[in-house]
């Protein structure tokens, strides 16, 4: 259940985040450029802004519900230890929450433009912060520091706390750069595949001059992303192989029985795949292709861990604490997307060199829509891999491959089972958690749909006109003055 409202909520994030960035973006070249089509497009999507922000909130504060009511002992744990990213992210929510309400409602009333556009950077800013600083605390369940774990996992007591020591892990730069990348990505995606839509659809000239310039912006911003996540996500998987590796032999298949053999040292990449009995099985295998990824520099040199080594203490294999094998498979859906989209986008950047617009063929345009979905999907499936991958723990080992307390090996440091509530509210209140999403997503892309359309696009582009004539004067007024002084 809260898989599900997670994965709802992520997609308003992201879309919010990716709408916010391209406004800051268009109204931005508008102003360089005194170009009225960027600065309709800023302004349309806005609207649309305002409404996924206003829906997203109310997910938020269900969400945050949630947390409490499934998670209470994770929530009590987040309480003493690391609440301080959750108190920033309150604070970002409230520079969004200002800003946006000015940026959009009083669109009309700055005389100096680039004030204005001040406010949507101060909009990007507070919608970044905040996924930032929810995925420290995602971080922080990954690699758990700021308080004594041992005594925690013995006792159940909570001691020796550092509140500010959550902030930064073992896993948050990694995480972090790749989540800033694949959220983006995702947001915009969605964007991309509706201005093409529009596009295709409409047969005003005009809106055809808008509609294009906005999936300008998303293709460049989509094609450096895409390289982008390209590098991080290897980043992400190098650093998991360190700190967390129990999680990479579940994300890779990496089942060898002792460290030291060949087998580890030039390990093959394993192309989906199931476990029977524990051993692999349907999966074709490319050799020594994982060595040459996790270790480029020396060209495979290196050495892979396995999770039968890294889960058996004093002879005994603890199978309960493998993640499911299914993270594997959403692993390689994930990267083999990736692979696709790199390639689409490839084949554009190749069209646009080669004097092709790539706007002008129906068949690339239609691929981009497909590209877009591909990106919700992979971020989506990206976000059950990692958390999926951390199963059968809530908050994970503080170090590589567990710890040992009085002579008991701990491979976590709380359990879903520990974590979950027990209350019989928890069910029905679910179902209705259910219910309520599948009712207010479409009727929330339907309005914001509607939204976006109820003004006339030659009265939108009027505005753009006096946008831009407005700034003109501004500035000749401030070089009037300047040379009066002067003088």
């Amino acid at each position: 259940m809260f898989a599900y409202t997670i994965s709802a909520h992520i997609l308003l994030v992201s879309l919010s985040m990716g709408l916010a960035i391209t406004v800051t973006i268009a109204e931005f070249l508008a102003l360089k450029k005194k170009d009225k089509y960027y600065d309709t497009l800023a302004y349309k999507l806005s609207k649309a802004l305002v409404i996924f922000f206003a829906v997203g909130t109310a997910s938020g504060t269900v969400m945050a519900m949630e947390l409490f009511l499934f998670w209470p002992s994770f929530m009590k744990l987040v309480g003493e230890v690391a609440m301080g990213p959750f108190y920033v992210e309150v604070f970002s929510f409230l520079l969004e929450a200002i800003a946006l309400p000015m940026y959009v409602y009083f669109w009309k009333d700055f005389k100096n433009r680039w004030e204005h556009w001040g406010l949507s950077l101060a909009v990007t800013i507070g919608t970044y912060l905040s996924a930032f600083t929810v995925t420290e605390i995602n971080a922080w369940m990954n690699t758990p520091n700021g308080f004594n774990v041992s005594e925690f996992v013995t006792k159940g007591v909570v001691t020796n706390v550092n509140p500010f020591a959550p902030f930064i892990t073992a896993s948050t730069a990694a995480e972090e750069l790749h989540m800033s990348g694949a959220v983006y990505y995702a947001g915009i995606a969605m964007i991309l595949g509706y201005l093409i839509y529009k596009y295709l659809k409409t047969t005003n000239m005009s809106e055809k001059m808008i509609y294009r310039r906005g999936i300008n912006i998303a293709a460049v911003f989509m094609i450096l992303d895409i390289i982008y996540l390209g590098a991080t996500g290897s980043n992400e998987l190098s650093t998991l192989m360190v700190i967390e590796p129990i999680k990479y032999t579940a994300l890779e298949l990496d089942l060898h029985a002792t460290i030291g053999t060949s087998f580890a040292t030039m390990a093959p990449e394993h192309i989906f795949g199931v476990l029977i009995n524990h051993k692999l099985a349907y999966a074709p295998s490319f050799p020594y292709a994982q060595s040459l990824l996790a270790f480029p520099l020396t060209f495979g040199k290196g050495s892979i861990p396995g999770l039968i080594p890294l889960t058996t203490y004093k002879g005994v294999t603890d199978y309960g604490v493998w993640p499911p094998y299914v993270v594997h498979d959403t692993l390689d859906l994930m990267v083999g997307f990736g692979v696709l989209m790199g390639l689409y986008w490839l084949y554009v950047v190749v069209q646009y060199f080669r004097k092709k617009d790539p706007l002008s063929h129906r068949f690339t345009l239609l691929g981009g829509i497909a590209v877009a979905i591909m990106g919700v999907f992979t971020m989506e499936d990206g976000w059950y891999t990692a958390e999926v991958g951390r199963v059968p723990y809530i908050i994970r080992s503080p170090v590589p491959g567990g710890f040992v307390v009085d002579g008991v090996k701990h491979y976590g440091t709380m359990t879903i089972a520990q974590a979950a509530s027990t209350s019989p509210l928890v069910f029905p209140l679910g179902i209705a958690i259910i219910i309520f999403y599948l009712a207010v997503f479409p009727l929330t892309f339907y309005f914001a749909g509607k939204v976006m359309k109820l003004s006339n696009v030659d009265e939108d582009l009027k505005l753009g006109e006096d946008d831009i004539k407005m700034e003109d004067e501004r500035k000749a007024r401030k070089s009037v003055s300047a040379k009066a002084g002067m003088r």
